[in-house]
């Protein structure tokens, strides 16, 4: 019979969840517009809704670059 071991693998590490949110760009109006849904949103306690901001705005943010 094969003898069992105690032998634990490294702990795993983990990314932060959720990412930071994005900044919107100064002097861009579509991620200004984002941001004030996003400020909405959150003002309604509606996190489904600043979830769906920040991917666009991230999506959005690519065109800077």
């Amino acid at each position: 019979m094969k003898e069992r071991t105690t032998i634990h693998p490294a702990p795993l590490e983990l990314p932060l969840w959720p990412p930071p949110e994005p900044v919107p760009v100064a002097g861009c109006a579509e991620c200004a517009g984002l941001a004030g849904l996003r400020g909405g949103a959150w003002a309604r306690g509606d996190m489904s809704a600043v979830s769906d901001c920040n991917v666009l705005l991230r999506r959005h943010q690519q065109a800077h670059r």
